[in-house]
Formats: structure tokens, sequence, C-alpha cells
């Protein structure tokens, strides 16, 4: 690079000084500034181990100072729990020798009501039984006293009975004898109805034969004088 003059060149060494020592500086600055940030984790570390460390200490500060009546709370604690469950262990078997008391008494209960099902189903089916045996006989005894009373009426009855039924075959009779008088009179009256109607109806076979012989014989005479007519008439 050339320059112009001697001042030139002087600005631009001063420039470059300049330029460098920044540089430097920067540089500087930079280590400055990534050792305290590693100074100050190593600080943040110290601290909080510092903190932990002054948390165990105090733990085991206050564990001692109280050491004595944490024992005896503890101790305390125990013996409550041991009364309480003594306790408890006798109300349970309290209530479990009720239970099977109680569960022998139902079962004694229940096979009594068992026995005493079966006497009554005994009890049942025997009256069932007994109730169709006398039903058998209270209507043996029905149809006995009805034949009986059969008997008895008919017995009691009987010439009234007979003579109601002497009297009802004599109207049998009467009343046949009339319906036959009547059916008599409308078979002869048939009859005599048959004849007439017979005789009416030879009567009109003679009377269509006469009829049919003068018709057949004015036919004829017709025929005749129209023969004549004829023969008249062509031959004059």
């Amino acid at each position: 690079m050339r320059f112009h003059c001697w001042l030139m060149r002087f600005m631009h060494c001063l420039m470059m000084m300049y330029y460098w020592f920044m540089r430097f500086m920067h540089c500087l600055m930079m280590m400055y500034y990534w050792f305290m940030r590693f100074m100050h984790c190593l600080m943040r570390m110290y601290y909080w181990l510092m903190r932990f460390m002054h948390w165990l200490m105090m733990m085991y500060y206050w564990l001692m100072r109280f050491h004595y009546w944490i024992m005896r709370f503890m101790h305390w604690l125990m013996r409550m729990y041991y009364w309480f469950m003594r306790f408890m262990h006798c109300l349970m078997m309290m209530y479990y020798w009720f239970m099977r008391f109680m569960h022998c008494l139902m079962m004694m209960y229940y096979w009594l009501m068992r026995f005493m099902h079966c006497l009554l189903m005994m009890y049942y089916w025997l009256m069932r039984f007994m109730h169709w045996l006398m039903m058998m006989y209270y209507w043996l005894m029905r149809f006995m006293h009805w034949l009986m009373m059969m008997y008895y009426w008919l017995m009691r009855f009987h010439y009234w009975i007979m003579r109601f039924m002497h009297w009802l075959m004599r109207m049998y009779y009467w009343f046949m004898r009339f319906m036959h008088c009547l059916m008599m009179m409308y078979y002869w009256f048939m009859r005599f109805m048959h004849c007439l109607m017979r005789m009416y109806y030879w009567l009109m076979r003679f009377m269509h034969r006469l009829m049919m012989m003068y018709y057949w014989f004015m036919r004829f005479m017709h025929w005749l004088m129209m023969m004549y007519y004829w023969f008249m008439r062509f031959m004059h």
C-alpha cells in the first residue's frame, strides 16, 4: 500500500496501534468476564454447600437438644398404641364370641323351625286326606239320601201318580180317536175328490176327441167347398 505522505503513514500507524490495543483490551476483558463467571459459579456452589451443611448441623443440634423428649413422646405413643390394640382386641373377641353364641341360637331356632315345618306338613296332608275321605262320605250320603227321598215320594204319591198317569193315557186315547176320525174323514174326502177329478179328466178327453173330429170334418168340408168353388169359377 502506498501513502501520499508521511502524515498519512503516521496516521495509519496510530490507527493500527489503536486497533491492536483495542483487540488486546477486548481479549483481557473477555478473560476477566469468563473468569468472573467461573468464580461466581464456584461461590454459588460453596454457598449452597454451606447452606446444606448448616441445615445438617441444625438437624443434629435440635435432635441432640430434644432427643430425650422425643424419645419420651415416642415411648408414650407406643404405649398408647399398645393399650389401644389390647382394648380393640378385647372388643373384637367379645363380638366374636357373641356372634358364635348368636349363631348357635339361630341354628337351634332354624332346626326347630324345620322340625315344626315337618310336623305341620304332616298334619296338613293328614287333614287333606281326612277332608277327602269326609267329602267322599258326604257325597255318598247325599246321593243315598236323594235315592231314599225319590223312593219315599214315589211311595207317598204312588196312588195320585197312577191316577194322573191313567188320566193322561185316557186323554191321549180320546185324542187319538178324535185325530183318527179327522184323518179318516180327510182320507175319504180325498178319495171322493180323486174320483171326481178322474171323471172330469176322462170327460175332458172325450170332449177333446169330439171337438177334434168336428174340426177335421170342418176342414175337410171346407176343402170340398173350395174345390167346388174354383171348379165353378174356372169352368164358367
